[in-house]
Parts: structure tokens; sequence; C-alpha cells
């Protein structure tokens, strides 16, 4: 069920944050929206992502899979973590692409929601390290058959007084101890 923060006017403004944020995503021209089973949807059209073979390109189809899982990430932390935007960055760690098939038509990528066990644990993990990490899995549909499959890792940063993060993925605690999460 979706939240209350995936209502339109947060997803118009997330697609903004995007837009600004990544500059990169302007040429996409995509929008998003959510389902009432909380999958996220990101739909682009295939002219301004089109190859030279009049197919979606790779990089585009990429692209868009790697911003619709950071956009469900984003939502995640947000409903988990009061103030975002000042304590959390979200970022890609890790993504694995698989194409199946052309892409001959416009674009719709759907991000499946983390299962609530999964999110318990990210919780958890955020609220003791300072840091965790999500796998979402987006697919993307053509002529009604699976034509690409998307895994990326997502993880979560908190910043501030109460957490320092070095680029090793390390969380400093009060005493300056490192630990490192699993």
């Amino acid at each position: 069920m979706p939240s209350s923060s995936r209502t339109e006017t947060a997803l118009d403004e997330l697609e903004r944050l995007i837009r600004e944020k990544m500059p990169i995503t302007e040429h996409l021209e995509f929008s998003l929206a959510t389902d009432e089973e909380g999958r996220l949807r990101a739909s682009a059209p295939l002219q301004p992502n089109a190859n030279h073979m009049g197919t979606a390109f790779g990089g585009s189809l990429s692209m868009l899979a790697t911003v619709t899982g950071w956009a469900m990430m984003h939502q995640v932390v947000q409903d988990a973590v009061e103030d975002m935007k000042r304590r959390v960055e979200v970022m890609i760690q890790e993504s694995d692409i698989e194409y199946l098939q052309p892409v001959c038509e416009n674009i719709s990528v759907i991000c499946e929601p983390p299962d609530e066990d999964a999110v318990d644990r990210f919780q958890q993990m955020l609220d003791r390290w300072g840091r965790a990490r999500l796998e979402l899995k987006c697919r993307i549909d053509a002529a009604g058959e699976r034509a690409v499959t998307f895994m990326g890792r997502y993880v979560a940063l908190a910043k501030g007084e109460e957490y320092e993060v070095d680029l090793m993925g390390q969380t400093a605690d009060e005493e300056g101890a490192h630990s490192i999460s699993s």
C-alpha cells in the first residue's frame, strides 16, 4: 500500500529533484507514478530515447532503471527518516542489467517495493550504523514480455553530527572507533 509520501505532488517534487540534481536525466522526459501495490513506475517516450535502429537505447534503459530504483530508495528513506533531506544521502552502489529483447515502444520501468522485512532491516541498520542498503529490482516489459531486468543495490548514508561516514563506508562512533556494517 502506498504511503502518503507517494502522493502526486510528492512524485512531481521528486521528478523535479531528480532533474535538478541529476541533469543528465532531463533528456529522458520521464514521469513517475505509483500503483495501489506500491510499485513505482517511470514512463518515458521512445523517441528521445531511441538509438540508430529506432529501438530504445540501452543507455537510456539503464539510466531510467537506475533512476527509478533511486526514486524508490528515496521514498523508502523518506518514510524511514523524518528529516531526510538534511540527514541522509541516497546513492547506487552496484547494479546489474540484462537486456533480453529490444524495446520498440514507449518505455515503462516498474520498480517493486522492498518487502517489510527488508525495510525493517534497513531501518535498524540506518538507526544503528548510520548507513543501510537495499537491493531493488526493476523491470521493463515490451510487447507484453520481459525486455530488461535490472537489479540495483542502493545505499543510504546518514550525515550530520551523530554520524561521520568515511569513504571506506565505515561509521565512526563517538570514541572514533570504526564499525563496518554487514
